[in-house]
């Protein structure tokens, strides 16, 4: 329920969430690294590829909307002990993307989850 959302002084909560719109996009690009090849016993070849995020603002969904891809997701392997795509997101990518939408002004409030 809406109750002038922490004295910010908007009429209703969609009005705060609109406020909080920047740039309409962001496009990042994370690089990370994969197990390539897997010999066992802890002895692994690793190589980087990299992550590539869109932040999107949504009329529609009142706020930013993030999507990403690994576009040689086709290199990694589950097999040799990597994780999906979301994976890889929520453990190696999720961090830097929150600090680098905070040090631009765009706070969790204005992410759609």
């Amino acid at each position: 329920m809406w109750t002038e959302y922490d004295n910010h002084g908007f009429a209703n909560e969609e009005d705060y969430i609109r406020s909080l719109k920047k740039d309409d996009s962001y496009d990042f690009s994370y690089s990370f690294e994969y197990i390539a090849k897997n010999y066992g016993n802890d002895n692994y070849d690793i190589e980087t590829t990299n992550m590539e995020v869109s932040v999107n603002w949504s009329d529609a969904q009142l706020g930013y909307v993030i999507s990403f891809n690994i576009p040689e997701m086709y290199k990694i392997d589950a097999s040799q002990g990597n994780g999906s795509e979301m994976e890889f997101y929520e453990n190696d990518v999720y961090w830097r993307l929150k600090l680098d939408l905070e040090s631009i002004g765009i706070g969790a409030e204005a992410i759609v989850i």
